[in-house]
């Protein structure tokens, strides 16, 4: 019984050797199977690995960012945004924004996925077509953006024109038609643009531009409303005037001449005549400087400033700055001229507080008649304006003897009249349908007195 045992456990010691080499075997078989499958991918991207939904499974790294490059890098740089502005489209190339993915990256990411695993691990991974999907970064330099919106503003943006009043003759206008200008909005156009550029290389971008209509500051409709002359005043520089200051009467005059003056402006006469110089023509003639008479550059133009004034006054429209001269003048009455100097703060201004423009006509004559005229809307020529001018104090000049040794001793000299100075106050009066309404004042100016002068003789006989 005991041999029988014995060789009962050794059949069956053979049967589990046996059964266990197959095994053995078997696993050695299957597990060379698996270290063969998967070496086979050692140098290729796994099975279904895809990036932006391309299948890479099986591709090289170099077979992967040449696919990569053709659907995405090679696209997104023939990839357009069009930008609508006003009636014309403009097309931004995203080769100019150096736009791009990491394509490189992604792919070295695919080929590296499950290369750390286990043999079973990566065997696995094969089969089991679990696989992963990775997105492409988009990336631009958003420099370009800038310089594209520089150029559709450069060819979208217009200045208005303002409508403009000619006078071919006296009393007669023409008024060119206004056009509005135009503004694109690039605030508004660059945050639409940066918010619709993506790395999405089938997809079509279309963006409205945000255009600002500019209205002309000058329309033709209110021009049309200057129709009648409201007030003229004239002044003659004929008598005592020399050729240099006619002159530069003649060239502050043609300065003015043609200005148009619209509801709520203000006209100041240094701005328009501008610094008088040389270059432009002026030259050196009398001005009164502090209580005496000087040759100056410009001297004469007070005279163009004062007649202006005094048409002025005769339209009811008040002065904003105005400024008397120190002595009275030979052109016009007391307290009723108005002196100028570029660039102290002596300067003439007046605000058209009118609902319509006012256009200001200056002429010269032959016979040295300074005129200006001022045109402006029929219905604000119902009223008629007189301006009074009345004395009320006279500060007396003194007389000052200086003695003068090279006249005989008891002899004198009037080297110089005393002249009065005056304070004068000026009143506008208005008059409707030839009734007077009111009585406005204007100003309380002062003209200093100058001193007289006597030279005493003291020479002994």
């Amino acid at each position: 019984m005991t041999g029988s045992k014995e060789v009962k456990n050794k059949k069956t010691i053979i049967i589990i050797s046996i059964v266990a080499l197959v095994i053995i075997l078997s696993l050695s078989a299957y597990l060379g199977y698996i270290y063969k499958y998967t070496l086979g991918w050692n140098n290729i991207i796994y099975s279904d690995v895809k990036v932006e939904s391309i299948d890479l499974s099986a591709k090289t790294k170099e077979e992967a960012i040449e696919l990569l490059k053709e659907n995405y890098g090679d696209a997104i740089l023939n990839k357009k945004l069009s930008v609508k502005a006003l009636d014309n489209n403009y097309e931004m190339d995203y080769s100019k924004l150096e736009s791009k993915y990491n394509i490189e990256e992604v792919v070295e990411e695919a080929f590296d996925y499950g290369k750390d695993s286990t043999m079973l691990g990566k065997y696995k991974i094969l089969k089991s077509n679990s696989g992963k999907e990775i997105d492409l970064d988009f990336t631009y330099d958003p420099t370009y953006i800038d310089e594209f919106i520089e150029e559709v503003s450069t060819e979208v943006n217009v200045a208005p024109t303002n409508a403009k009043l000619s006078m071919p003759s006296s009393g007669n206008f023409n008024v060119s038609e206004d056009k509005s200008g135009y503004e694109i909005d690039k605030e508004a156009l660059k945050n639409d643009i940066v918010a619709n550029i993506n790395g999405k290389v089938d997809e079509k971008v279309e963006i409205e531009a945000k255009v600002d209509e500019i209205k002309a500051t000058v329309s033709a409709e209110e021009l049309s409303k200057i129709n009648s002359k409201i007030a003229s005043f004239s002044t003659k520089y004929s008598h005592n005037s020399t050729n240099d200051r006619a002159v530069n009467v003649e060239l502050a005059t043609n300065a003015i001449n043609g200005k148009v003056i619209m509801p709520g402006e203000t006209f100041s006469y240094n701005d328009i005549v501008g610094e008088r110089t040389v270059e432009k023509g002026y030259r050196n003639a009398p001005v009164i400087v502090g209580n005496k008479v000087e040759d100056d550059l410009g001297g004469g133009i007070c005279q163009v400033s004062s007649t202006l004034y005094q048409a002025v006054l005769r339209t009811g429209l008040k002065s904003v700055e105005r400024y008397n001269h120190s002595l009275g003048t030979s052109y016009m009455p007391l307290g009723l001229d108005a002196t100028v100097d570029f660039g102290s703060s002596l300067d003439y201004k007046f605000k058209n507080t009118f609902d319509s423009p006012i256009y200001i006509e200056g002429v010269t004559s032959k016979d040295r008649v300074l005129s200006f005229n001022i045109y402006g809307n029929s219905a604000s020529t119902g009223r008629t304006y007189e301006i009074v001018s009345e004395a009320y104090e006279t500060i007396n000049a003194g007389v000052k003897n200086v003695e003068d040794p090279n006249l005989p001793e008891g002899q004198t000299v009037v080297e110089k009249n005393p002249i009065n100075g005056t304070k004068v106050k000026v009143y506008r009066k208005v008059y409707e349908n030839g009734v007077l309404i009111d009585t406005e004042f204007l100003s309380n100016d002062t003209y200093r007195s100058i001193d007289g002068i006597v030279r005493v003789g003291t020479k002994k006989p």
